[in-house]
C-alpha cells in the first residue's frame, strides 16, 4: 500500500491505557508510530485516528507487526496493522494518503 508521512492525530491504547505515541506514516494497511514505549509484535491495541476532513476521529483495533527498537538514526516506533477498518473509513485514509503522496512529489 502507498504510504504518506503523518503527524500527530493519533491515541494509542493497550488495555485501556494511553500509550505514548506519534503518527509517523499511514496506509489504507495500518500506521507507523514513534513510540519510545514499544510493544511485542502481536500485541493487540486499539488507536483512535484524527484525521482533517473527517467530523470525528476513527476508532480501530490494530496488531503490532512490526518493531524498531532505535538507534542513532531511528527513532523507536512500532508498525500497526488495522484490524477492522470499515470501507468508508478505509476509503477517508486512502483519500489522505493520496493527497499527501501528491504534495510531497509536487514539492
Amino acid at each position: 500500500f502507498q504510504r504518506a508521512p503523518m503527524t500527530g492525530g493519533v491515541k494509542l491504547f493497550q488495555w485501556g491505557t494511553l500509550v505514548p505515541a506519534e503518527a509517523a506514516q499511514i496506509s489504507a494497511n495500518g500506521i507507523f508510530v514513534r513510540s519510545k514505549d514499544v510493544l511485542p509484535e502481536g500485541t493487540t491495541v486499539t488507536l483512535r485516528l484524527a484525521l482533517p476532513g473527517l467530523h470525528r476521529a476513527i476508532t480501530v483495533l490494530g496488531r503490532v507487526v512490526r518493531t524498531v527498537k532505535g538507534g542513532l538514526f531511528a527513532a523507536p516506533g512500532m508498525g500497526i496493522r488495522f484490524l477492522d477498518l470499515l470501507p468508508s473509513e478505509r476509503a477517508v485514509v486512502v483519500g489522505y494518503v493520496t493527497r499527501r503522496a501528491v504534495v510531497q512529489v509536487a514539492a
